[in-house]
């Protein structure tokens, strides 16, 4: 049995004209906590989703993903502040052999404006009794989401000897990742950036959002997963446009002072 706790909060909208402004205090914050068991043949993830917030969640539907299996709930019409719901999710996992590997549980939801949002967390589970993995990511380096993003990922091997892996960007369906899974080899002892682009599909401008990276390889029969985390901030477009007004009236007040200065310094020439 193992056990999770995520938190997610999403700020209550209205759109006026081209933006979008607070509409009042209100939000939707969705508590996720999770029990693990697996067993020989299945999965079971039990799901307490709680929605803290002040504005009532719609169509509330609990998503369970292992490898390529998924298991989806059914759905909540609607969680009110202070409500909760529970769900037992169940999906294959004969296939797994002995080691760590990752899971998704997301809750997919709407806010008073059907608006969707999800929130996704990513653990790991154990079968028999595995030695720690001998990788690590030691930097999440992401920049401001506006229709794209860069995230870089230094990915570490922590033994003497050369690796296989495969490196994994999970994210919310708001965001979506491009390609699949990077395969990598590192070298003994060595230090890897291994990079992805993020593009921007449905989330909201001034939303934080959390996205996971994980790193697998096999080693003598022993499956080995690592994670790491870091959240990426979600910027308008527009907000390109200030920050190149800003260099070129930097660059024309830098030009100004350099005229004055060679103007001033031919006089005393003269």
């Amino acid at each position: 049995m193992g056990g999770t706790v995520a938190r997610y909060v999403a700020l209550g909208l209205v759109l006026v004209g081209l933006g979008a402004v607070p509409a009042r205090a209100g939000s939707i914050t969705i508590n996720m906590t999770t029990k693990t068991e697996l067993s020989d043949k299945e999965l079971s993830v039990n799901l307490v989703v709680t929605n803290s917030g002040d504005e009532a969640a719609g169509s509330v539907v609990p998503i369970l993903r292992l490898r390529d299996h998924e298991a989806r709930g059914a759905r909540e019409d609607s969680l009110p502040p202070g409500g909760k719901m529970e769900r037992t999710l169940v999906v294959p996992a004969d296939d797994l052999g002995e080691g760590r590997w990752p899971f998704r549980v997301a809750v997919s939801y709407t806010d008073q404006n059907q608006y969707p949002f999800q929130a996704l967390h990513v653990s790991l589970i154990t079968r028999g009794n595995p030695l720690p993995g001998k990788a690590a990511v030691t930097k999440v380096d992401l920049t401001p989401l506006e229709s794209t993003a860069d995230v870089n990922l230094k990915v570490k091997n922590l033994a003497g000897v050369e690796r296989a892996a495969s490196i994994t960007l999970f994210a919310p369906e708001d965001i979506e990742v491009q390609g699949g899974p990077e395969q990598v080899t590192l070298d003994p002892w060595a230090e890897d950036t291994v990079s992805f682009e993020i593009t921007n599909r449905t989330a909201l401008t001034g939303s934080r959002y959390p996205v996971f990276a994980a790193v697998e390889y096999d080693d003598e029969g022993t499956h080995h997963a690592v994670l790491a985390q870091g959240i990426v901030e979600v910027a308008s477009p527009r907000a390109f446009l200030p920050r190149v007004l800003l260099w070129v009236v930097g660059a024309l007040l830098l030009g100004w002072i350099a005229l004055l200065l060679l103007r001033a310094r031919s006089r005393r020439a003269a």
